[in-house]
């Protein structure tokens, strides 16, 4: 069975089918470069390019991205490559990318673009890229920026911020 589509239950079903699925005799090698750009647009949005390619050393196509994002990330255009679908719902922690055939996989030494806009900046967050010839499906993952949630000061901190300006105050007041 490919697993080609995780929908809401995530990374884990994608995991747990991977693991389960590889023939002991089977061998396949999946080889990816993945890159994002990361540029402002108007009304405090921000545009994430993804760059996923299937390099020519690797023997299977890539059937899947999956991707996480804050909840709060409120995707909007989400595209990907022609032939791909994708499985994303506003307050979801990942979208979900997944070609739709055979047709449309991402052979080796072939690349596709991922596209979302959303108004977090990024941070490092997890992705998966599933490979898949059955019997065999490898998943490769690291860490990419993606749409996460800015570190918020606490409290205390903006407390002894505002002192340590008015100090600061203070004593050029003083000098």
């Amino acid at each position: 069975m490919i697993m080609r589509h995780p929908g809401k239950l995530g990374f884990a079903i994608v995991l747990a089918s991977v693991l389960t699925s590889l023939a002991p005799s089977a061998r396949g090698d999946l080889a990816l470069s993945l890159a994002v750009d990361v540029a402002a647009r108007p009304g405090g949005l921000n545009l994430y390019q993804y760059t996923l390619s299937n390099l020519s050393d690797s023997t299977l196509p890539v059937v899947q991205f999956d991707l996480a994002v804050a909840a709060a990330a409120d995707l909007q255009d989400v595209a990907g490559p022609v032939g791909w679908s994708f499985d994303y719902t506003p307050g979801d922690v990942f979208v979900s990318f997944y070609s739709d055939g055979p047709d449309s996989d991402l052979a080796p030494g072939a690349s596709g673009q991922f596209s979302f806009l959303s108004r977090l900046g990024p941070v490092l967050m997890d992705y998966f890229v599933v490979g898949s010839d059955p019997p065999i499906q490898i998943v490769d993952q690291g860490r990419i920026g993606s749409p996460g949630a800015a570190a918020v000061p606490e409290p205390a901190g903006l407390v002894l911020a505002a002192l340590g300006l008015t100090a600061l105050g203070f004593v050029r007041r003083l000098g």
